[in-house]
């Protein structure tokens, strides 16, 4: 899967993307304006260098275009040494427990390569934003596992999030 992020909202320039990469592709604008998402498979269209090449690894849930209008994409940084139980813990306890709020539709969970440590994508879709406040996702960040993985300086805080909404390709 290939991840662009893109500083322009003009929607001329956002279907020219959606040109380039076809039927596939997913065009999400920041919800603070600031620039767009552009996510689709196959390979990195010449003159797109900064397109990030990502490994999905799993999923769960709705997500794509049968997914809600909302992305919540989450950067995701750990050391090699957590590679194991980062994953562990988001596909057996993280994710599952926000896939019972109603308006949380689905995540696909991706890797990229980086030169030391670990980099994960994490693409949630929600039905409403209003998921991102939700009972769910306040017991899935306050399990035992979630308070041991924070006591590391890499854990949480560090992490990158940013809220998108779907663009009209129409």
């Amino acid at each position: 899967m290939l991840l662009l992020e893109v500083l322009t909202i003009d929607p001329g320039e956002l279907r020219r993307y959606a040109e380039i990469y076809g039927d596939e592709a997913e065009i999400f604008l920041r919800d603070d304006g600031k620039g767009a998402l552009v996510l689709c498979n196959g390979p990195v269209a010449a003159g797109n260098s900064e397109a990030k090449s990502l490994k999905k690894l799993f999923d769960g849930g709705r997500f794509g275009k049968s997914g809600g209008d909302w992305l919540f994409c989450v950067a995701l940084w750990t050391p090699d040494d957590y590679h194991d139980e980062f994953l562990a813990w988001y596909q057996s306890e993280h994710l599952p427990i926000l896939l019972e709020c109603p308006a949380w539709d689905g995540c696909r969970f991706l890797e990229g390569k980086v030169s030391s440590g670990c980099q994960f994508y994490a693409l949630h879709q929600l039905s409403d934003k209003k998921a991102l406040d939700s009972q769910d996702r306040k017991r899935s960040r306050s399990t035992p596992w979630f308070k041991r993985l924070a006591k590391n300086g890499w854990f949480d805080g560090a992490f990158q999030r940013t809220l998108y909404r779907r663009f009209s390709q129409t």
